[in-house]
């Protein structure tokens, strides 16, 4: 195990040679992670049989980079603990209100008149900083949500790019499979005892309905819990857990992940229906805000006992694979100093486009209040 000053100097040597690395720490543990790819060359998903770090968008037809395992170094801090330092003065520079709420109506008046359920529309804020640390910034996003899987990515083909996400796309352990839906906001004021109203109730049910009928041909047992109040960072959204093992006849994690990205949570329902909106209306590239990013496929050695053989009660080794994976809310990417922030809401026929540009001015606030 490295200490603090070793291992973040690490990540300055990647740096000096533009060599891609990404450093992370997963929801309530005092870890952080990070792989440090060896070599400069540029790594794609092809099918997602790959072992690694993986960074992927919104789209699905652009590319997904990723960190292999046997090209990388990996290196881990325990226990780590940091000063956040004064924070660089920002100032934004496209902060147009009117035009999101524009847009919000434009989307609720799209799901009146046709067979669009719900989308997912967004906006990007760029904030001009003064000064930038990109470990400082990662640093402070550790320190500051400890309940997220925060992260901070550099690759040559995408640049930086960090956040601190409240949801999971999918962990699968062996054959035991677990995903949530997350849907609903509104701001944290001192209790999770809170009113949820309808319009939030409707769409988490429309991401908890899809997730289930998209997965009962994947699972066998799935269970729900929820939806209960989750605190993340100085908001409050709606979750329910969902789990399950997964059937030997659909080992395909490219085939789950196809049918779960993007979700009605980040998108929309139906989903074609809400990219073709999407696609027409929001007027910018997502790039990899909504897109996904974690450990991909990644061997673990566990000791477990052999209960038919039993010689001895020795314990033997089990290489058990693993994928954890993101959903790339709560995010900004870094070009020199200037931030660009993402956030965006699920419009339903219920919304109100004055409160849906009060929950995103919350939502970029994730981010904004570490710079």
């Amino acid at each position: 195990m490295l200490k603090p000053t070793d291992f973040f100097d690490q990540i300055e040597a990647a740096l000096d040679s533009k060599r891609p690395f990404v450093l992370f720490s997963k929801p309530g543990q005092p870890l952080i992670k990070s792989y440090i790819q060896l070599d400069s060359e540029c790594y794609t998903i092809n099918d997602f049989t790959e072992s690694g770090f993986v960074f992927a968008p919104f789209e699905r037809d652009k590319d997904s980079y990723y960190i292999p395992t046997d090209k990388s170094s990996l290196n881990k801090l325990e226990s780590a603990e940091f000063e956040i330092l004064s924070r660089s003065n920002t100032s934004n520079t496209n902060n147009n209100s009117i035009h999101h709420i524009d847009l919000v109506s434009k989307a609720i008046k799209k799901i009146k008149l046709s067979e669009l359920e719900k989308v997912v529309v967004s906006r990007a804020v760029q904030c001009i900083l003064d000064t930038c640390d990109p470990i400082q910034i990662f640093k402070n996003l550790f320190q500051k949500y400890p309940s997220a899987y925060t992260y901070c990515w550099y690759h040559p083909k995408t640049g930086f790019w960090f956040g601190a996400s409240p949801e999971r796309l999918l962990k699968l352990e062996g054959k035991n499979f677990s995903t949530m839906s997350l849907a609903g906001t509104q701001p944290y004021k001192g209790s999770k005892e809170i009113y949820w109203d309808k319009k939030n109730y409707i769409e988490h049910a429309f991401v908890t309905d899809y997730l289930l009928n998209a997965l009962n041909d994947y699972l066998d047992v799935i269970k729900t819990i929820g939806p209960s109040t989750l605190k993340a960072g100085d908001l409050l959204h709606l979750q329910t857990h969902i789990t399950g093992r997964l059937r030997s006849s659909k080992e395909s994690l490219n085939d789950l992940i196809s049918i779960l990205h993007p979700t009605p949570a980040v998108c929309g329902t139906p989903k074609e229906l809400a990219l073709d909106f999407i696609r027409s209306s929001e007027n910018y590239d997502r790039e990899y805000y909504t897109g996904f990013f974690g450990e991909l496929n990644i061997s673990e050695n566990s000791n477990t006992r052999n209960s038919k053989r039993n010689i001895e009660n020795r314990a033997y080794q089990t290489i058990k694979e693993s994928t954890d994976l993101a959903v790339n809310l709560r995010c900004m990417k870094l070009i020199n100093t200037t931030a660009v922030l993402y956030s965006g809401g699920g419009i339903t026929k219920d919304s109100d486009p004055d409160q849906e540009y009060i929950e995103i001015y919350n939502k970029i606030q994730t981010v904004k209040s570490i710079l």
